[in-house]
């Protein structure tokens, strides 16, 4: 009988949770129209917020707390695609947070419709709360544009890598 008792509060636990909670489900997808037109998904539930960048065109509040941003500007004269997170996003960052970054991570990378891009991830620590954030970028040069996909999380990593990955033109 208490087999039988677990196994109903274990089938109701799951039935609740997949009812109760579909963004952990299912996805969304941003549209831009560009120049140049592309795709980012990310999970359903996510929150539009108030942009804080001139060049963003998507800022979202993930379900959990955490942000992502998805930016789209003139390329920086004289910055490789290889070199953008380093060279240009992290001093922007390490300026907006009066923080000291380290690039931890910058590689090539090929999205799924064929584009080449760059992964890079940047640590850093949040001076307000001294929380060890690491920044996930994926940026790429199409048409003459930077596009960019971010998130600054502190934890659950490959879901935001997932989302800043999930960049298609």
């Amino acid at each position: 009988m208490k087999k039988i008792a677990a196994s109903l509060f274990i089938v109701l636990a799951l039935t609740l949770g997949i009812t109760l909670f579909p963004a952990l489900t299912s996805a969304a997808e941003f549209s831009y129209a560009g120049p140049p037109a592309f795709t980012v998904t990310y999970p359903a539930g996510s929150t539009d917020e108030e942009k804080t960048e001139p060049e963003q065109v998507l800022r979202i509040q993930y379900p959990g707390g955490f942000f992502v941003d998805v930016g789209v500007s003139p390329i920086p004269e004289g910055v490789a695609l290889k070199d953008y997170a380093e060279k240009s996003y992290k001093p922007g960052l390490e300026k907006g947070q009066g923080t000291t970054a380290k690039m931890s991570e910058n590689k090539e990378i090929t999205l799924a419709d064929g584009t080449k891009a760059y992964y890079s991830e940047i640590s850093w620590t949040h001076p307000p709360t001294n929380t060890p954030i690491v920044t996930m970028i994926v940026s790429a040069y199409k048409d003459g544009k930077l596009v960019y996909v971010d998130a600054h999380p502190y934890m659950d990593y490959g879901k935001y890598e997932k989302i800043v990955k999930s960049l298609k033109f």
